[in-house]
């Protein structure tokens, strides 16, 4: 089979936990920017706890305008480049239901489709000078290590769920907490394996101050993917990063959620970027009957949809 283009993990990072404090801080009128202080530590419990709480506020969203750019630092530079601006939809729906399809049309024509829901995740990518991609592959083959992608490429297909916050983290990790006085931050981290069996080491950092929602702040920074801590990295190597650029505060019922309307995802190792620009947002709106006919794996003309647990790749230079 051809090379998979490593930008391909720019579009798949998009994804695999309180005190009344932590749960106030969206659900009151957050105070102005400066904060000054000591910043009051919490437990590990506390921000799985909020976490948890604001994800089951959030049962699904959707975006009706959305802007995608994508970078890379290695191969295929030139032709990801020329599709700098994608536009299209995202739509999301818990535990596992997501799509993603963005496109440019005129002389320079590209594609990106990606989706999942209960039973598989799939990827359609498409940009000038590149063969077309379609893969596929089942959670549990992922999951138990028998859906194979490239070296290197640190993919998760429900990444692109944990940072819209519609995550519930199980109780099992070891989960810890610490606190960064100076950043003024929160993290709450575990230990972990990829599909593969590698060690990592993944991290949720919070702000510990409250967001202020005039100023478009993410209460949730950014979510982390490090290799396994060792003697020259002792917090572990970033491997994959989503951050929440920006995020919007809206009422649900009596309560609060904020919804992120910038990220960025990125990818360490291929050195892929990609920044998704969301707008158009409607906060517990899916309806069944798009459920049922938008999470499906499509069928495109012309492009096999391969499973990955059939497939082998090599990557760019190999």
């Amino acid at each position: 089979m051809s090379r998979l283009p490593l930008t391909l993990a720019a579009c798949l990072l998009a994804p695999s936990a309180g005190c009344e404090s932590i749960r106030d801080w969206v659900r009151r009128t957050p105070r102005p920017p400066g904060p000054t202080g000591a910043v009051q530590k919490v437990s590990a419990e506390q921000l799985v706890g909020y976490l948890n709480d604001h994800a089951g506020r959030l049962q699904s969203l959707s975006y009706g305008d959305v802007t995608v750019t994508v970078s890379e630092g290695d191969g295929f530079r030139g032709a990801i480049q020329e599709q700098a601006a994608l536009r299209g939809s995202l739509f999301a729906q818990q535990p596992r239901k997501f799509r993603m399809n963005v496109s440019r049309g005129g002389l320079v024509d590209a594609k990106v489709d990606l989706g999942s829901n209960p039973e598989q995740f799939w990827v359609y990518f498409h940009v000038p000078s590149v063969q077309p991609m379609y893969v596929f592959a089942s959670h549990a083959d992922f999951e138990e290590g028998r859906a194979k992608l490239p070296d290197g490429v640190p993919f998760e297909p429900d990444w692109v769920m944990q940072a819209l916050g519609m995550t519930t983290f199980p109780p099992g990790p070891a989960y810890q907490a610490r606190t960064d006085e100076k950043a003024r931050t929160h993290t709450l981290f575990w230990d972990a394996r990829t599909p593969a069996g590698v060690p990592v080491r993944r991290e949720v950092v919070f702000a510990a101050d409250d967001a202020d929602p005039a100023r478009s702040q993410p209460q949730v920074r950014r979510h982390v993917l490090r290799g396994a801590p060792d003697a020259k990295n002792p917090d572990g190597r970033v491997i994959g990063l989503a951050e929440v650029k920006a995020a919007r505060t809206v009422s649900v019922g009596a309560q609060a959620v904020q919804y992120p309307t910038e990220i960025e995802l990125r990818g360490e190792d291929a050195k892929a970027r990609m920044v998704l620009k969301l707008s158009a947002a409607e906060v517990n709106a899916i309806s069944p009957q798009k459920a049922r006919g938008y999470f499906e794996r499509p069928n495109i003309n012309g492009v096999p949809a391969v499973d990955l647990r059939h497939a082998e790749f090599r990557a760019p230079g190999r």
